[in-house]
């Protein structure tokens, strides 16, 4: 073992050159850090005791520039590079647009979701239907209704769809959409399996209805319709989703979440390429077989994903259920073909495999140990 003789200097000027070689990835300042500290100390003027800003700069720079550069001479190392930036930037906003969607307004309860539809329907059957689902596959998450007026069963109208539309603006929503259809003189018949014969629809209206309010949408159907052939008997009532609206925060979130994503994607790489080639060979090609069969695993989510955000950029204006990136690794995707738990299941194997990868190159290194150089100063 060879002594190293310290410069003296001020102990201020070693904290701060040690705070700045942070900037290194931990293998270099192992390496190197020692080293580099002795000769700043060397060339530093008596009696300083902070590095010149232009030195602070340097060191920040020269430490990022070696962080983010790959083993020479390896161009595979690159093409694995580039896809794990890839799988980490899609994941990243992926995670992105979950935080994003935590900032939308709460869907109601049913009681919740009953009293607003109140302004539509003041006076609804009983059971009025709600259903609670992941929305469309590739969607936020909404609520399905089906709201009935109740039917006096004399052949008038106990509701209408004008009533519809004034009672919600009279609530507080903002009509966007309220498209009344040309009423049809059609007749409809269906067997009617309780009471024999059939049972005919005919004399239907509807409108096409969009309305938001606090951050919720409600996007459906307004009808009313005389039913059963004698025609004593008047139904409709609104049919259609209630979702949250996309707010201003989603896509900075989604987008900023991709961008560290892939930043967190290729720093990892890179530190991985190191570590893979200080390993064993036998280690080493292990680690990185599990490595590209994590890549290669991940391709399906992120596949969706990316199909997902297609989506949510042709539908920006779109007023119905918003597409949110990270609704595409929930089961049952929107992909044509693809059983429910195939992308959750690709995701979490993926994860799996990069964990062992992981744990592979931990181990490798802690066999190996690390290089026989001085520490750094305390």
């Amino acid at each position: 073992m060879t002594t190293e003789t310290w410069p003296t200097a001020d102990e201020r000027l070693v904290r701060h050159y040690r705070r700045l070689l942070l900037a290194y990835s931990g293998r270099y300042r192992r390496r190197h850090g020692t080293e580099m500290i002795t000769t700043l100390l060397e060339m530093a003027e008596p009696g300083r005791t902070r590095p010149s800003a232009d030195e602070a700069w340097h060191l920040i720079v020269s430490g990022l520039r070696q962080r983010f550069r790959l083993p020479s001479g390896r161009p595979f190392t690159w093409v694995a590079a580039v896809l794990v930036t890839v799988v980490l930037g899609v994941f990243g906003s992926a995670a992105g647009s979950w935080l994003g969607e935590r900032t939308f307004a709460e869907l109601p309860d049913r009681p919740g979701a009953l009293e607003l539809l109140h302004a539509a329907v003041p006076d609804p059957m009983p059971g009025a239907g709600f259903t609670f689902r992941t929305s469309t596959p590739g969607r936020a998450d909404g609520l399905n209704f089906s709201v009935s007026p109740r039917d006096r069963r004399d052949g008038t109208p106990s509701w209408t769809l004008e009533e519809a539309r004034t009672g919600l603006s009279a609530a507080g929503w903002t009509i966007t959409e309220f498209t009344v259809h040309p009423r049809k003189a059609s007749i409809s018949c269906v067997p009617d399996a309780e009471f024999g014969g059939e049972t005919c629809t005919f004399d239907s209206r509807d409108a096409s209805l969009t309305a938001e309010r606090d951050g919720l949408v409600l996007d459906g159907t307004a009808a009313d319709f005389l039913a059963s052939e004698s025609g004593d008997s008047w139904i409709g009532g609104v049919h259609g989703t209630l979702t949250a609206e996309r707010n201003a925060a989603y896509l900075p979130l989604t987008v900023a979440g991709g961008l560290l994503g892939a930043l967190a994607g290729w720093l990892l790489a890179a530190a991985l390429a190191y570590r893979i080639r200080s390993l064993p060979s036998g280690l080493g090609r292990l680690a990185a077989a599990f490595t590209g069969a994590a890549v290669a695993i991940s391709a399906p989510p992120v596949w969706a994903v990316i199909v997902n955000a297609v989506m949510l950029r042709a539908h920006l204006t779109y007023t119905g259920p918003v597409y949110v990136l990270h609704s595409a690794l929930r089961p049952g995707s929107h992909l044509d073909g693809v059983a429910p738990w195939f992308i959750p299941g690709c995701t979490l194997a993926a994860a799996a495999t990069a964990a062992i990868a992981v744990a592979i190159l931990l181990v490798g290194t802690g066999r190996k140990g690390s290089p026989d150089t001085p520490p750094l100063p305390i």
